[in-house]
């Protein structure tokens, strides 16, 4: 999930939950968001593709209060 879709769905108050995972290399972010008729679970992904992964905490806060 790119940046873009994750601000359309907090806009559209469809995001249930966010983790952020430790991942080998930092903290890797997964989002939880309410579809048709079920949920699903997406990671933030790097505008090229590829897992995005965060080198701390604080960078996870600052990205995801930039997207609302």
């Amino acid at each position: 999930m790119h940046i873009p879709k994750l601000t359309v769905l907090v806009e559209a108050g469809a995001v249930r939950g966010v983790e952020a995972i430790p991942d080998a290399e930092g903290w890797a972010v997964w989002v939880v968001y309410a579809s048709h008729s079920d949920q699903r679970r997406e990671a933030l992904e790097r505008q090229r593709g590829g897992l995005r992964v965060f080198a701390t905490l604080d960078a996870v806060a600052r990205c995801l209060a930039g997207a609302g």
